[in-house]
C-alpha cells in the first residue's frame, strides 16, 4: 500500500510524504511512483536552464522506517509496551539511547494523532471525556517513564543525559500538542472546565520543566527563545534519527552505460575506417582529395559516436534511472529505491494524465501555453521480510519524506503583486492590490500490486514562495 501526506513545509518547500507499507505474505514488494509536474511557460523552465543535477538538489529525500502506531495508554500497559523496552535496554548504553529515541518518536506520533482527533470531535459530552482520558494518559506516560531514572546507575552520566534528552523532548510535546488543544476549545461553549484543566496540566509542566534546567518560552524574551527554537530542532533531529535509515546511493545501470558508450565508439571508428579502406582503394591517385575527404570523416566521427551514445542512452532510460539507492538497517540490505527525471513532450503523457490536469479551454486553445513537463520515476524494492525481523517492534515499512524546493522555479517570476483600477461603493476610481500566482500542476501515480491510484496537486506559487497548496 503507499500513502501520502502534503503540505506546505516552509516559504519555498513543499513536502511529500509517501509511505511505503507492503503484506506479510509477500517477501518482496514493489512499489512506483510516477509524478508529472506541469511547469508554466512564464517560469522559463526546460531542459536547457534546468539540468538534472539540479532537479536532484531541489528534490531533497530523506528515507526513515514508519513510526509504530500506539495509543498513549498503550505505551505503558502490556509486555510490549514501548515503556517494557526502555526498561530492559539499561544494561547497555547503545540499545538504552536507541530504545529512548525510538519511544520519544512514538510518543510523539501517539500524542499527535490523539490531539488531532480531539480537535477534531465535534460532540462536547465526548470531547470533555476525552480530554479527561487525554490527561490522564498523559500523566501516566510521563509518570511512568520518569520513573526509570532512579534506576540508571549514578555512576553512568551519559545514560543519565540521554534520558534527560528524550524527556526533555516528550515534554515539549506534551505542551504544544495540548496548547493546540486549548487554542481549539477556547471559543467553545460548556468547555471552561475542561479548558481550565488542559490550562492546569501545561502549568504543571512548565514548573518540571523549569526545575529541571530544560528549555521553555519567555514571555517578550527574545534571545532564550530563539535559543529553544534552535534547541528543540536539533533535539528532534536526534530523537528521530532512529528512524533514519542507512542509504548509498549511486548511479543506476552505471556498467550497462560505458558499454553502451564504448560501443558506440568502436562504431563510429569501424565506420571511419571502413570510409578510410574505400577510399585509399578506389582514390588512390588523388591523394589530396583522400586527405580532404578523410579530414571532413574524422569531423563526422566524433558526431557519429556522440549520436550513437544519445541513441543507446535513449534506449535505456526507460530500463535505467538516474540513482540508484539501496537501503539497509545496520548491515542489511532492507530495499532499493531508484529514481530518474527527464523533460518529455506532451504526447508522451498518459491521456488519464491529462485528464487529471483538467485544463481550462482557455489553456487548451491558447498556443502559447507551452507548458513544460517533467517526469519523475521512483522505483521502490522493500525485503518486507528481513526489515521486520530487525527489532523489538514490527515495522510495516519505510517512508520517503521528499521536500521539493521551488524557489530556483520562481527566479524568473514577475513582480507577486500588481495595481487593478476598478470602481468602489461610491463610484469613484480605486486602485487595489491584486496577486500574480503561477501554477505547478502536480499528477502522481502510485501503483503496486494491481492496484493504480492517482492524486493531483495545484500549488500556487510567486517570486515570495509558495501561496497556498490544494
Amino acid at each position: 500500500m503507499i500513502e501520502i501526506q502534503t503540505k506546505i513545509h516552509d516559504q519555498f518547500s513543499i513536502e511529500f510524504k509517501v509511505g511505503f507499507s507492503g503484506r506479510d505474505d509477500v517477501k518482496i514488494n514493489h512499489f512506483d511512483v510516477n509524478s508529472w509536474i506541469f511547469i508554466p511557460n512564464g517560469l522559463y523552465i526546460n531542459n536547457h536552464t534546468y539540468s538534472k543535477d539540479r532537479f536532484y538538489t531541489d528534490m531533497k529525500s530523506n528515507i526513515r522506517l514508519i513510526t509504530p502506531t500506539f495509543a498513549l495508554k498503550q505505551m505503558v500497559e502490556g509486555d510490549d509496551a514501548p515503556i517494557q523496552h526502555v526498561k530492559k535496554s539499561l544494561h547497555d548504553i547503545n540499545e538504552f539511547e536507541f530504545q529512548l529515541k525510538l519511544f520519544g518518536s512514538i510518543f510523539k506520533s501517539s500524542i499527535r494523532d490523539e490531539s488531532a482527533a480531539i480537535i477534531n470531535e465535534k460532540n462536547n459530552n465526548i470531547l470533555s471525556q476525552r480530554c479527561a482520558d487525554y490527561i490522564s494518559d498523559l500523566q501516566n506516560v510521563m509518570q511512568s517513564y520518569r520513573k526509570i531514572y532512579d534506576m540508571i546507575d549514578p555512576k553512568k552520566e551519559a545514560m543519565s543525559a540521554k534520558f534527560r534528552f528524550t524527556d526533555e523532548f516528550i515534554s515539549h510535546q506534551m505542551q504544544i500538542r495540548t496548547l493546540k488543544i486549548v487554542k481549539a476549545l477556547q471559543h467553545l461553549d460548556g468547555m471552561h472546565d475542561t479548558t481550565k484543566a488542559l490550562i492546569g496540566a501545561i502549568k504543571a509542566e512548565t514548573a518540571y520543566k523549569i526545575s529541571k534546567g530544560y528549555s521553555h518560552v519567555i514571555i517578550n524574551d527574545d534571545a532564550n527563545n530563539r535559543k529553544l527554537v534552535n534547541h528543540h530542532s536539533k533535539l528532534k533531529k536526534y530523537i528521530e534519527s532512529a528512524l533514519f535509515l542507512n542509504v548509498n546511493t549511486t548511479q543506476d545501470g552505471q556498467a550497462v552505460k560505458q558499454i553502451s558508450f564504448s560501443l558506440a565508439a568502436g562504431l563510429a571508428m569501424m565506420v571511419y575506417l571502413l570510409i578510410t579502406t574505400l577510399f585509399q582503394k578506389y582514390l588512390g591517385n588523388y591523394p589530396n582529395l583522400i586527405f580532404f575527404i578523410l579530414v571532413i570523416f574524422y569531423i563526422l566521427k566524433d558526431r557519429i559516436k556522440e549520436l550513437t551514445r544519445w541513441m543507446f542512452a535513449y534506449q535505456l532510460k526507460d530500463k535505467y534511472y538516474d540513482n540508484k539507492t539501496v537501503i539497509s538497517i545496520k548491515d542489511n540490505h532492507v530495499g532499493i529505491l531508484k529514481e530518474g527525471m527527464d523533460f518529455i513532450s506532451e504526447d508522451k503523457v498518459p491521456a488519464e494524465v491529462m485528464k487529471l490536469r483538467r485544463r481550462t479551454r482557455l489553456e487548451v486553445e491558447n498556443k502559447l501555453l507551452d507548458e513544460k513537463i517533467i517526469l519523475y520515476r521512483k522505483r521502490v524494492e522493500i525485503d518486507n521480510e528481513t526489515l521486520r525481523n530487525q527489532y523489538d517492534y514490527e515495522f510495516k515499512g519505510i517512508n520517503d519524506i521528499i521536500r521539493y524546493h521551488v524557489n530556483y522555479l520562481t527566479k524568473k517570476a514577475d513582480n507577486p503583486e500588481t495595481l487593478i483600477d476598478c470602481l468602489n461603493e461610491d463610484g469613484n476610481v480605486q486602485t487595489i492590490k491584486a496577486e500574480r500566482v503561477y501554477t505547478l500542476h502536480f499528477v502522481l501515480q502510485f501503483k503496486w500490486e494491481n492496484q493504480i491510484e492517482y492524486r493531483v496537486f495545484h500549488v500556487n506559487v510567486n517570486r515570495n514562495g509558495i501561496v497556498d497548496i490544494s
